[in-house]
């Protein structure tokens, strides 16, 4: 029989014991779990490290997920200091055919822009396979291209349907620009560029730089939160902006309102006068034969006629070819009076340029719009002018008093960001993988609350 001081000395060995062999599970488990974690970031490195690098990735739990199920997984990259880096979304979309495509799509964090692309190996006879030229002129097109995507014609159309086409009649071949001579009140200047393909206006640009040389353009400012307007971030609406132009082919046919806005574009809210503006002086200069590089002749006898130096002399030519500088302080060079010295519209390069060189100036561009309030005080609009029929689409009701809008991949063609060439000869593979960019960009849209 046990003495009680047996008795005493068994149970704390008990304990003891208990406590040190939960000790020892407990370690185990971590050892074992930590091992475990090592291997599936050695398996996600091996897989995922040629489309994003990033220190560790963890796959995103989301309910999301089970409507898209040709995404395999979705995954965040962090970097060693655990801030997020970007996406990788693991998934196999069809092509035109029928056939399975496994790929890889990686996209910046913030601003889901695609950075990676790298196809995966098949495991079945079903299995759609495109060519390493042609994956890495796919990718030249698509990397760097915020998601997302359709090509800069989508539809393959006869020669009958293209003749029906909505058109300006003029228009030569070329590109062509255009940019405000003054900035606005966060110091940007405007410009929009376009080129125009066999008489079609076929790719459109608009954006502005700041007259500030340490910030970035607009488009990116506001993609990093720098640059905020109601609604859907600038560059977005920038973007739908340029794909409803080149659907109708005409700034006129955008039915911008007195106050500058239109109700006809998805997800445009903010004041388009500049983009319309910019857009029919590059079309005015298209049809009268004036190219970019003669614009920017324009801008150079601008300056010499002010400052008896060129724009490079002065230093305003930034890296990317702009003339950064507000015309601002001399607004007698670009306004348009009437006879009572009133204000009623600006000129355009062309126009200016050919009265400094005495070369008459009758038959060139001269806007019929009247200058922003808002970014020339005394100059604005006159509301006892106002005109109903600006508010809105009262064209008559016919055909042309909309603009036809069609989809890609389930998504309205205005909320396209970004616009592509299909590569030579591999239609079908291009548009397979834009497919893959776009289902991200449905998931990510789900995922994010429409943030994306």
């Amino acid at each position: 029989m046990m003495t009680h001081s047996q008795l005493k000395q068994f149970i704390t060995e008990a304990i003891l014991l208990f406590i040190l062999g939960a000790a020892l599970v407990a370690g185990g488990y971590f050892i074992s779990s930590d091992n475990a974690n090592k291997r599936i970031q050695n398996e996600y490195q091996s897989k995922f490290s040629g489309v994003l690098d990033a220190s560790s990735y963890e796959k995103i739990k989301s309910k999301a997920l089970a409507d898209f199920p040709e995404i395999d997984g979705v995954y965040i990259g962090y970097s060693d200091t655990g801030i997020p880096e970007g996406y990788v979304v693991d998934l196999t979309v069809q092509s035109p055919g029928g056939k399975d495509l496994p790929i890889l799509v990686a996209l910046e964090y913030e601003s889901t822009r695609v950075s990676g692309l790298s196809l995966l190996p098949g495991d079945g006879d079903n299995d759609y396979t495109i060519s390493d030229s042609d994956m890495a002129l796919i990718k030249e097109r698509l990397i760097g291209k915020q998601i997302p995507v359709a090509f800069v014609s989508e539809e393959k159309v006869d020669d009958d349907d293209k003749s029906e086409r909505y058109t300006l009649k003029g228009l030569n071949d070329g590109v062509y620009y255009a940019q405000r001579l003054f900035d606005d009140r966060s110091r940007y200047i405007d410009y929009v560029e376009m080129e125009v393909v066999d008489g079609v206006i076929t790719k459109v640009k608009w954006d502005a730089f700041s007259t500030d040389k340490t910030n970035q353009d607009r488009s990116e400012a506001s993609l990093k939160g720098a640059y905020l307007i109601s609604g859907l971030d600038w560059a977005t609406q920038s973007y739908n902006l340029c794909h409803a132009l080149l659907e109708c082919q005409d700034p006129d046919r955008l039915a911008m309102k007195s106050d500058g806005t239109t109700d006809i574009v998805d997800g445009v809210t903010c004041d388009i006068r500049p983009f319309v503006e910019l857009a029919q002086e590059c079309i005015a200069n298209s049809q009268a034969g004036y190219g970019k590089d003669q614009y920017m002749n324009g801008l150079d006898d601008i300056c010499i006629y002010l400052f008896e130096k060129d724009a490079e002399e002065l230093g305003y030519v930034n890296a990317d070819g702009h003339v950064v500088f507000s015309f601002e302080k001399n607004p007698e060079i670009y306004t348009v009076y009437n006879d009572d010295e009133v204000a009623v519209g600006y000129m355009g390069v062309r126009q200016i340029q050919a009265n400094i060189n005495g070369t008459g100036g009758d038959e060139t561009y001269t806007p019929d719009t009247t200058p922003d309030e808002t970014e020339q005080g005394d100059i604005g609009n006159n509301p006892d002018n106002y005109d109903a029929s600006e508010d809105g689409l009262s064209f008559g009701g016919g055909s042309d008093s909309q603009i036809i809008t069609n989809s890609l991949d389930d998504l309205p063609m205005s909320e396209m960001a970004s616009f592509i060439d299909p590569v030579p000869y591999a239609y079908d593979q291009t548009r397979t993988v834009i497919k893959a960019c776009n289902t991200c960009y449905k998931f990510l849209k789900e995922y994010l609350n429409w943030k994306v």
